[in-house]
């Protein structure tokens, strides 16, 4: 689709251009050649995702004002009241979840070199900017000089669409405008979750919304119980090595009176078999930043060390954008740094259960189309993907599709059935309190159904584990710990398809959890079975709960940060006849932690 930066269409701010400023916003239009006729149509379309909430108050009449040449008269109306638009149409490069203003010519007209000025107020002071800082804000415009579309919404769908459907859409995007971030107001400072001695501390100044200060000057210091160092900062950034003090132990950093305590560091003479690595799976790209900017957002800002970002199927089979996304994967697969795992969301029918598949390999990968939305099949947008997409019918054809490519298979609560799943994701900013999603896991598992429970975002606003609230999704993100031998993409794969690995509520809770030796996500035979754990917590532990076959088989109540513990995992009756225990882990501070299942089969088969 072509978009067309052009000085017919140009947005005019007089005022500091700072997240959550408020500022006089102008857009400035000038028709084409021909002009825009009595009944000529503009539509004007801006991201959503970068407010505070979803619905700006646009439906006022002091709202949306228009000035044009004398004579002419103008009619103005923000769609659904100012909330979520979303249109196939434009979309991509256009994001999907948008505002849109819709001016029509009443009276007059527009000739060439006329120019018309809308302009906009959320607030009683003019236009609200967002609290998201980004160096190209932007609007887009959908032209109709002579009155010819109209946009339309079916019934029982979500997506609006311009009629006629054959018609070539004239779409302009208006200059961008850079929106920075306010003053340092936090810090947020993380090490690596074990080290024999030393740790390497990264440090990022934000301000109140998250976003980097990227003026940030000065030096950061850093402190452990060994002793304490300094570190220059790199625009928002600071890394510096420190020593540390087993068997745990922390770093805390200051800057300008700001301070803020790092995850906790197991010390120990030698490393672990697997080195604990954290990520957040399942963050979405519903964003008009570039699809690279998701992993570098997650690696230098939160200080992950993997990542994925999923679009719909209907996106992703767009050719540019399955480009696009294939050169973000290859450009963030950096092993011992950070690790962007290829992947896509899709609605599978009969139900629309979402779900979705994780590619251990990008070369020769053509795009996955599997969607239940009746928009998502208008041949208009199928005219725009790659030739080589493959379609799937329903979620059996989704199933053998994702095998036959070695895919890995997640599900979350949109997943109204695990069969073929992997991993299922208990904790994420629409699912906060994890005990609906837990239930739901345990009905499954009670059935044979082997899964490894992770924890994620659903981040709308393409910064992975932000656990900032966000449109729609308004909780505090999910992070995954994964236990695996390198930092790279074939290691994490090996350990998602082995469950080795865990959910939390956003911190970086360590818990290392075995029974009879083996690491969670294992199948243990044996005549008897003892689980050994320890949880290394960012607060005081307040109650570890032992789950066996879906019942809470015993609590304790440790009552400090580090928690070392031996018990007996005893057989409980099973419908099944498939037996299986995990860890549950609340903090005092409300945070938690929910392991992978451990299953476990009696040598003499006697329950």
């Amino acid at each position: 689709m072509l978009v067309e930066e052009s000085e017919r269409f140009r947005v005019r701010v007089d005022g500091l251009s700072r997240v959550a400023e408020t500022v006089t916003l102008e857009l400035h239009y000038t028709p084409p050649a021909g002009g825009l006729q009595t009944d000529g149509n503009l539509w004007f379309f801006f991201d959503i995702r970068q407010f505070e909430t979803w619905v700006l108050p646009l439906d006022s009449p002091e709202a949306v004002t228009v000035r044009g040449p004398a004579g002419s008269t103008w009619q103005a109306e923000a769609l659904l009241g100012g909330g979520v638009v979303r249109t196939f149409d434009i979309h991509y490069p256009i994001p999907e979840f948008l505002h849109v203003v819709h001016v029509k010519c009443v009276a007059g007209a527009l000739v060439a070199r006329d120019w018309l000025a809308v302009q906009l107020r959320t607030v009683p002071g003019g236009f609200l900017l967002p609290r998201n800082a980004i160096d190209n804000f932007r609007f887009w415009l959908v032209e109709d000089p002579r009155g010819e579309l109209t946009f339309y919404l079916p019934e029982r769908d979500k997506h609006h669409y311009f009629l006629p459907r054959d018609a070539e859409l004239s779409l302009l995007a208006s200059n961008p405008i850079a929106i920075e971030a306010a003053g340092p107001a936090a810090l947020h400072v993380s090490v690596p979750s074990h080290t024999t001695g030393q740790v390497t501390a990264r440090a990022v100044v934000t301000d109140r919304f998250g976003n980097p200060v990227r003026d940030a000057k000065g030096d950061v210091t850093l402190r452990s119980s060994s002793g304490t160092t300094t570190a220059a900062l790199n625009t928002s950034s600071a890394t510096g090595t420190i020593a540390v003090r087993g068997p745990v132990d922390s770093v805390t950093a200051s800057y300008q009176g700001i301070e803020a305590r790092s995850n906790p560091v197991r010390v120990a003479a030698e490393p672990p078999p697997y080195a604990l690595y954290w990520g957040d799976p399942h963050g979405m790209l519903f964003n008009q930043r570039p699809i690279v900017e998701h992993f570098a957002w997650g690696k230098d800002v939160n200080h992950l060390d993997f990542a994925g970002g999923q679009l719909f199927s209907y996106s992703i089979a767009i050719k540019e954008v399955w480009e696009d996304l294939q050169d973000a994967w290859q450009k963030y697969d950096l092993p011992g740094e950070f690790v962007a795992l290829p992947s896509a969301e899709f609605g599978t029918l009969p139900d629309g259960s979402h779900r979705h598949g994780f590619f251990p390999e990008i070369a020769g990968q053509p795009p996955v189309f599997c969607e239940d939305r009746p928009g998502a099949h208008d041949p208009k947008l199928h005219a725009r993907y790659h030739p080589d997409t493959v379609f799937c019918q329903d979620y059996q054809e989704f199933y053998r599709e994702m095998k036959r490519r070695g895919a890995l298979m997640h599900g979350h609560f949109h997943t109204h059935f695990y069969a073929e799943e992997h991993l299922a994701e208990i904790y994420q900013k629409q699912r906060t309190d994890g005990v609906v999603e837990e239930e739901k896991i345990n009905q499954h598992l009670m059935r044979g159904v082997k899964l490894g429970i992770v924890g994620g975002s659903d981040t709308h606003d393409s910064r992975p584990a932000n656990p900032y609230p966000e449109p729609i999704p308004e909780g505090s993100s999910g992070l995954t710990g994964v236990w695996a031998e390198r930092l790279d993409r074939p290691s994490i794969f090996d350990a998602f398809f082995k469950r080795r690995c865990y959910a939390t509520s956003g911190v970086r809770i360590i818990v290392d959890f075995r029974v009879n030796g083996n690491w969670m996500g294992s199948t243990v035979r044996d005549d008897a079975f003892t689980f050994t754990a320890e949880v290394v917590g960012t607060d005081d532990i307040a109650q570890i709960d032992l789950v066996i076959n879906g019942d809470t088989a015993a609590s304790y109540t440790p009552l400090q940060r580090h928690v070392q513990m031996e018990d007996v995992v005893s057989l409980r009756f099973s419908p099944v006849n498939a037996h299986y225990c995990y860890l549950r882990v609340r903090q005092c501070d409300g945070n938690r932690a929910w392991t992978s299942p451990i299953w476990l089969e009696a040598a003499n088969h006697a329950v």
